[in-house]
């Protein structure tokens, strides 16, 4: 702690520097293991995540490692179907295409009254909370918006967190399990799960210990999906796309379900986690709320301005968000970066380690949403690619939240519909604090898979017009 606070208050230059200290030591490419490498250099997403063309085995993508995608230690009796997540190439591509037209700009605009009535219902819940005098907790809450959203925009019906305030089993599934997940993965790559009677043991342990919670929450996300399943008409939502495949490609119950559970989870949880990380980073850099607030509350006159159109129109509030994205981030032989790496290799990009590597980013532990302004398309909320850095400092390129290639994340329009709807929501209706207790919510948040987070507090006060 002593070291975090020294770190805080040294002169920026100095604090570049002594983040520096490790890319000096290691540079832009690190071994982790006899095959496995991980890579800050910007050139990677495209060698390692790009798109490829051709059958020729040069031109396959890399596949995702069998390590982190594939089913870990645990048996689930058949419960585990392959989805959209670890498919393989041939399979997801299929998947892929199904579902894209639900993700796509126009679809967005079409589930727009969905995303409205969700933000509505959270400011309703705000103001009366801070009504009665409490402090809120934006974490809980940003969960229960970005769960409802999508449990409408996948199951025809929302996970009910914002009506009842209450968190739903499955959110606590989806954010309870990171650290276990993690555990999982670590004894996998440890080659534990190739010791005799380890794997046996284990689930003897998991069954014994969560098995019956676990198969009641897939009980519960069935009964979701058939709910959907018997609505008998077309609704163009996140998974019309699937459910109109179902007889010809034969998907039944279980890959239906696998699909629609990995759906919901990916989009959900990681739009609550930037808005919560963004709104700290705000709140601890209050002449960025402040140019946020000027901005937000001179463009709408009125609550009901305030549409997916119309945010895309505030520069300053997508430069937040990416920056955001950028501070507190959700094979074969061939060449990477420059250099040859040899078959059956893991390789990756970590992200949190290239958004903050100095070589890539002026000052890269300060929040400074300028960083983006004017120099990425207001629409896609991306970088314009080039191979060196811009007059301040920065390869905006460099950080690629949303992955790049055939694998990049389908639902990135939505997340940016999203935070940017309910970040402006916040900003137009309430003036911020940062709550005590939470003054030091990041260093207390731990990595696994997504954030662990702990409540972020906060303090509102209803703009008066």
């Amino acid at each position: 702690m002593l070291l975090d606070t020294v770190v805080e208050h040294l002169p920026s230059v100095l604090r570049t520097l002594l983040f520096a200290i490790p890319l000096l030591k290691y540079g832009p490419v690190v071994r982790l293991g006899p095959r496995h490498l991980s890579y800050t250099d910007p050139r990677a997403w495209k060698d390692i995540f790009g798109h490829r063309a051709g059958d020729h085995i040069s031109l396959k993508e890399n596949p995702k490692s069998d390590m982190f995608y594939r089913r870990q230690l645990i048996d689930r009796d058949g419960m585990d179907a392959p989805n959209i997540l670890d498919a393989d190439r041939e399979e997801h591509g299929r998947l892929r295409r199904a579902v894209a037209a639900g993700f796509s700009d126009r679809s967005m605009r079409e589930h727009e009254g969905v995303i409205v009535r969700c933000v509505n219902q959270l400011m309703r819940g705000l103001h009366r909370r801070t009504e009665m005098g409490e402090e809120v907790d934006m974490v809980k809450w940003y969960n229960w918006t970005t769960f409802d959203v999508i449990g409408d925009l996948v199951f025809a019906e929302s996970f009910g967190c914002l009506e009842d305030e209450k968190t739903h089993p499955f959110v606590d599934m989806v954010t309870g399990s990171t650290s276990e997940a993690a555990a999982f993965v670590a004894m996998k790559y440890a080659g534990l799960g190739k010791v005799p009677g380890f794997k046996w043991a284990l689930n003897k342990v998991i069954k014994f210990a969560a098995w019956d919670s676990f198969k009641q929450m897939m009980i519960m996300m069935s009964n979701k999906l058939q709910h959907r399943l018997d609505m008998g008409q077309e609704r163009n939502d996140l998974f019309e796309g699937l459910m109109s495949k179902r007889e010809e490609w034969n998907l039944d119950l279980q890959r239906l379900q696998s699909n629609a559970t990995i759906i919901a989870a990916a989009g959900s949880e990681t739009t609550a986690s930037l808005l919560a990380g963004v709104t700290f980073h705000l709140l601890k850099n209050p002449d960025k709320l402040k140019k946020l607030n000027d901005e937000v509350r001179s463009a709408f006159k009125t609550s009901d301005d305030i549409t997916i159109a119309a945010v895309n129109r505030l520069p300053y509030l997508l430069a937040c968000l990416n920056e955001g994205l950028r501070r507190y981030p959700p094979g074969r032989g061939e060449m990477i970066a420059g250099e040859w790496v040899s078959e059956n290799t893991i390789v990756e990009i970590q992200q949190y380690a290239i958004n903050h590597n100095s070589q890539h980013w002026s000052d890269p532990f300060a929040f400074k949403p300028e960083r983006w302004l004017n120099k990425i398309d207001a629409d896609l909320g991306e970088a314009k690619e080039r191979d060196e850095k811009d007059i301040d400092g920065d390869r905006l390129e460099a950080m690629q939240t949303f992955s790049v290639g055939p694998r990049n994340c389908v639902g990135r329009n939505l997340a940016y519909a999203e935070m940017r709807l309910v970040m402006a929501r916040m900003v137009y209706d309430f003036d911020m604090e940062l709550a005590e207790r939470s003054n030091n919510w990041l260093k207390e948040a731990r990595v696994y898979t997504i954030w662990k987070k702990t409540e972020l507090f906060l303090r509102l006060t209803p703009v008066k017009r």
